[in-house]
């Protein structure tokens, strides 16, 4: 389904420009996450993928009711090896809301900074998420955005088989994994700004 479907699915949409002075902004919470590297055999299902869910809808819950402004949001980015996906946006899936605003998130792989970045081991996401504004060209848009890093060993865990597949998932004592979050200011429509186009210079 493409963002615009998202957005107007998902309820009635508010003015996107939200007058206040945002303060600190709460991080978001990486609540689940899995990987899967497939064992290659013939016959074997050959996609790998990493499954996500990210919560806390709301970047600008710290100047609303912070009781009606969470959510959950689910993200899958699929591939065939060698063709790893990094630097693709992917749109999610919001899965649950309490928030009154309107949201639609995506979510990009990147390689992680160090010297042995692997897609499902040791990798970086990056979200961003805008709430909605009237249909147009050219508008201002204000994104929120984040990079979560992820790694075997860290916060990452699993296990692979003698047959060649390997699954990992967050660690217990690493769930959540905290994200924070940084505000964008964009330009032109909504689902350009979501896949990074026409904004100021994000974080890495």
């Amino acid at each position: 389904m493409k963002l615009r479907q998202y957005i107007h699915a998902l309820g009635i949409a508010l003015p996107f420009f939200v007058s206040v002075t945002l303060g600190e902004l709460e991080p978001w919470s990486v609540t689940a996450l899995e990987t899967w590297q497939p064992s290659g055999r013939p016959a074997s299902n050959p996609y790998w993928y990493i499954h996500v869910n990210i919560t806390n809808l709301d970047p600008t819950r710290s100047v609303l009711d912070p009781s009606i402004a969470e959510g959950t949001v689910y993200c899958r980015i699929v591939w065939l090896y060698p063709d790893v996906p990094y630097n693709q946006v992917t749109e999610c899936e919001i899965v649950d809301i309490t928030s009154p605003t309107t949201w639609a998130w995506t979510v990009e792989l990147l390689k992680a900074a160090d010297d042995n970045p692997f897609p499902t081991t040791n990798f970086d996401l990056r979200w961003r998420a805008a709430s909605t504004l009237p249909d147009s060209t050219e508008e201002d848009v204000q994104i929120w955005t984040g990079v979560g890093q992820f790694e075997a060993a860290k916060n990452l865990q699993g296990t692979c088989a003698a047959s060649g597949f390997c699954l990992f998932g967050l660690k217990a004592e690493s769930t959540p994994v905290l994200v924070d979050v940084t505000s964008i200011s964009c330009w032109g429509t909504v689902d350009e700004a979501l896949h990074g186009l026409n904004c100021d210079e994000e974080a890495q």
